[in-house]
């Protein structure tokens, strides 16, 4: 009976340290640092299924950044030549917002409206090329940035 009890002391002590150690340290490090040495994540949560990509303008140190649904900052969205997607930006700022789809020219292939403070907007997208294109906000260039990656179909 002593040495059960030992036991469950020991996995009890074991899981009280996970959870002290898990929260404090442990950074996602998929994707790639931007200008402000912030990580930008993958889009594995920016992708909510029926090809739906949510992101959110959020304040993030004092500089407003896009967030995916695990709270990957800037993610790089990897989507597929030819399939639609329903780009969905939901506004919690007090700061007007508006996603600009560029590509490597500088060239406008897509936009949302202008996003009030509060408010939500969705637009369809669909590109025919593989390669990269840029995003960004129409009023925040340096921060609110991030890549997408255009792949062909499996």
């Amino acid at each position: 009976m002593q040495a059960r009890l030992n036991d469950l002391l020991m996995i009890t002590i074991l899981i009280a340290g996970l959870f002290l150690l898990l929260p404090g340290g442990i950074k996602q490090t998929m994707g790639q640092e931007d200008d402000n040495n912030d990580i930008a994540t993958s889009n594995t949560n920016s992708l909510t299924g029926n090809n739906t990509i949510v992101l959110t303008p959020s304040e993030v140190n004092g500089t407003y950044r896009w967030v995916n649904n695990s709270g990957g900052i800037n993610p790089t969205l990897d989507i597929t030549m030819g399939n639609e997607y329903q780009i969905k930006i939901n506004n919690p700022t007090d700061e007007e917002h508006e996603l600009i789809v560029e590509n490597t020219e500088n060239s406008k292939v897509a936009s949302s409206e202008e996003i009030q403070p509060g408010k939500n907007t969705e637009f369809k997208f669909k590109t025919e090329e593989t390669g990269e294109l840029n995003y960004y906000c129409e009023y925040h260039l340096e921060t609110m940035k991030g890549i997408i990656k255009i792949i062909e179909p499996m």
